[in-house]
């Protein structure tokens, strides 16, 4: 099962985890992984290439993938910066109620 913590502050979302694999299919086969991972690396796709903007990240073939936003100055950006975060959390909502037995999404809020 893929676990994805999403860590909003003041209900904006500053950094997101994903850890473990779907296990809904062989690898390479698997359509859940596949979705999730473009899910998961579009908005940081869109934030480098588009916006110019490049948080620290770390990504690796073991199911991990951490994006963190927080201390970065977004201001000049930010609604674009929303706009593609908050999209991605709309797909991943609508994966983990067609997927519940391969993902496990979890929303939490940071003071």
């Amino acid at each position: 099962m893929t676990k994805i913590e999403i860590f909003k502050t003041n209900g904006r979302i500053v950094r997101y985890k994903a850890t473990g694999h779907a296990e809904y299919a062989d690898i390479g086969e698997d359509i859940v992984c596949a979705a999730l991972s473009t899910t998961l690396q579009f908005p940081l796709a869109g934030l480098q290439e588009v916006l110019d903007v490049t948080p620290r990240f770390e990504i690796n073939s073991d199911g991990y993938l951490e994006v963190d936003l927080r201390g970065m100055d977004l201001s000049s950006k930010e609604k674009e910066v929303n706009t593609l975060l908050d999209s991605m959390l709309i797909m991943l909502r609508e994966l983990s109620k067609g997927y519940p037995n391969n993902l496990k999404l979890v929303e939490k809020e940071e003071k």
